[in-house]
């Protein structure tokens, strides 16, 4: 029978004093000073002494016991998918998805309204989870080999860390955690020591030998960068990585691979660190049907029925759930979702350290029409937060936030001592005392665009560097042909570049923006949107005069920023 965990709070209270003060500190600090002088900063900004007080002793009382982290990503996932989002709920207002575990961390927690993925596709939007760091600072091969033939940074999937890159794991594991990792990759630098074909027999000793050792290899990746524990790892997306005998989510393995890290992590006498990246809901299939695919595919092989997992409800129940919920057949695999957060949430109970874990919830960026690009669709990402008796708990948080905020703020929790560099913030104060001494606008970058958002304004560049636009026809014939989609063009120089700017006539995921936003505005250089009032960015207002200061506002303010970034952007750098 399903059931939803229940918290007791039994344990330490992270946001809480009270509950800290009569209990032995498990492991020695040895940030007093870092921790105190942050104090110090943030017992300035209180309006009377008795309240800094106070507030400094929250903030030493909060790390006598280091709390453990769950980073939870997904993939691809919709605002349709959220229950706590407008676009969760039908016109009567009810809810569409049935997702008790994630409504009730998300609604006991503190949701962040305007949490944006600093650059809108996977492979960056991760890089800046995972390092605090913009994209931009990549220093993968590829990455780099582009920014020195063409000097512009173009931030695409080409932005993976390396073990020399300060990242949380790395640091996580410096700083006395246990570190692990499991499902989807896509970040992490690592071989890929067997390129198999689609119609591979993936039955064959040689074929499920060599994706063991693809396997291998990607968890040797995880290991190089700061992980203890690596397993049930997917290279990257689903389709166009595995033969299509094994070509199907498992989120049910990957859970398994948690829960085993869990169970080690309960012989520890250390903090854990959980990073928990699904593949759900990117394809391959329809919403609505991915859970159908067969349990036993996996990216080792097929499992035999006696190694299928038994960590979630079964699979046969998740229709019947959505059918007794009233709840269109599109809610199952957000259904199959919420049951490994289920097991998660249980599995900490069981342990009994649900109470001193905090859990971070960010789905990689928008996928609203506007992936690929710097659109609210594709920059706006649904993201919570939940900690036990959080004293803010059950509220929205509307300060902009972003990814690269997510270290930084991991390693104020962890009272890592002399944590690296960032772009990212730490928001920590920001759950207990909300403010409007933030940041007041943020800089986004993909491709070959470059945008900034402030007061509900947003300005968008969108600039083609030279070395691209001269590019021989038989270089853009090459880069063209990678996609099929133009494999019937005789015209190779008629294909525009588009805003990720890798591929004359873009990506299939970069024909949906212009189809969502239209040709005028998506191919326009510079464009100004309102989008306090303009949400889905239909109005370019770049022409209006009206609007010529703040325009000129938002250009001074992103010619500042990205003076101090990694390449050239015409105009704004030199």
């Amino acid at each position: 029978m399903f059931t939803i965990y229940k918290a007791h709070n039994k344990q330490c209270n992270i946001f809480n004093t009270n509950s800290y003060r009569d209990q032995q500190m498990p492991y020695k600090q040895k940030g007093d000073n870092a921790f105190t002088y942050i104090a110090a900063i943030l017992v300035s900004s209180l309006s009377s002494t008795l309240a800094a007080q106070e507030f400094t002793q929250d903030i030493n009382a909060a790390h006598d016991k280091r709390p453990n982290i769950v980073m939870i990503v997904t993939d691809d996932q919709h605002r349709i998918d959220f229950n706590f989002l407008p676009e969760g709920r039908g016109k009567d207002g009810q809810p569409l998805n049935l997702s008790p575990n994630i409504d009730k961390i998300a609604n006991e927690g503190i949701i962040f309204n305007n949490m944006y993925a600093t650059s809108s596709v996977c492979t960056p939007s991760r890089f800046s989870v995972l390092t605090g760091q913009l994209a931009s600072r990549a220093t993968s091969h590829r990455f780099a080999s582009d920014l020195q033939q063409f000097k512009q940074a173009n931030v695409s999937f080409n932005t993976h860390i390396l073990p020399e890159n300060d990242s949380l794991p790395k640091i996580l594991k410096q700083g006395g955690y246990f570190t692990g990792g499991v499902g989807k990759n896509h970040v992490f630098e690592g071989e890929i020591l067997h390129k198999l074909k689609k119609n591979a027999d993936v039955t064959s000793p040689s074929i499920i030998r060599k994706l063991t050792e693809n396997q291998n290899a990607q968890i040797k990746a995880y290991h190089d960068n700061g992980f203890d524990y690596a397993a049930r790892i997917y290279t990257g997306n689903v389709p166009g990585q595995y033969p299509k005998g094994l070509e199907a989510h498992n989120q049910d393995w990957i859970t398994e691979g948690a829960i085993e890290f869990l169970s080690q992590a309960e012989q520890k006498q250390q903090p854990f660190f959980l990073y928990f990246a699904t593949t759900l809901e990117h394809g391959p299939h329809k919403q609505g049907s991915k859970y159908k695919g067969s349990p036993h595919m996996t990216p080792i092989g097929l499992l035999s029925d006696k190694d299928l997992p038994k960590v979630q409800p079964s699979r046969e129940s998740i229709s019947h759930r959505i059918k007794s919920a009233g709840l269109k057949q599109r809610a199952t695999d957000v259904l199959w979702l919420d049951d490994a957060v289920g097991a998660l949430l249980t599995k900490l109970e069981t342990m009994g350290e649900l109470d001193n874990t905090i859990i971070l919830y960010f789905t990689d960026h928008g996928v609203e029409g506007g992936k690929g690009s710097l659109y609210q669709g594709g920059t706006l990402a649904p993201s919570f937060i939940w900690a036990a008796n959080l004293s803010k708990a059950g509220t929205r948080l509307d300060n902009i936030v972003a990814n690269i905020d997510f270290a930084p703020t991991i390693y104020d929790f962890a009272n890592i001592t002399n944590p690296p560099k960032t772009d990212g913030m730490s928001f920590r104060k920001l759950l207990t005392e909300p403010s409007d001494d933030w940041r007041q606008s943020l800089t986004s970058e993909i491709g070959m665009t470059r945008s900034i958002i402030r007061d509900g304004w947003k300005y968008i560049a969108f600039r083609v560097p030279e070395g691209k636009k001269n590019l021989s026809a038989k270089e853009r014939k090459k880069k063209a042909l990678s996609q099929r989609h133009n494999r019937s063009v005789t015209d190779f120089d008629s294909l525009p570049w588009m805003h990720m700017g890798g591929i004359p006539g873009g990506r299939g995921l970069e024909r949906l923006v212009v189809k969502t936003y239209g040709k005028e505005n998506y191919f326009a250089s510079d464009q100004l949107y309102h989008v306090a009032k303009d949400p889905k960015e239909k109005i370019n207002l770049i022409d209006d005069e009206k609007y010529a200061n703040i325009l000129e506002n938002l250009k001074k303010e992103m010619t500042i920023e990205l003076k101090q970034r990694v390449g050239t952007f015409e105009e704004f750098t030199q």
